[in-house]
């Protein structure tokens, strides 16, 4: 079975043999194109949403890549 991608962003939070520190994220974010939030940015990961500390709220179904330590572990294809 397939995991989403909230249950992988909060299994690299949880879980102890892994740094949410070393999560990158990357995004598609109008108009710029793509952008990337890390790990310590995330203040809550929800269903559909990933809000940040700034305040900003990221669409799920616009994450197009997940990298732990430099190394793509999800990609949307």
């Amino acid at each position: 079975m397939k995991s989403s991608i909230s249950e992988i962003l909060n299994r690299f939070r949880w879980h102890p043999a892994y740094d949410f520190r070393f999560v990158k994220v990357r995004y598609i974010d109008r108009p710029k194109g793509y952008s990337e939030f890390y790990g310590e940015d995330v203040e809550k990961i929800g269903h559909k949403f990933i809000y940040l500390k700034s305040g900003a709220a990221i669409p799920v179904h616009r994450i197009v890549e997940i990298y732990y330590k430099d190394v793509v572990v999800w990609r949307r294809f």
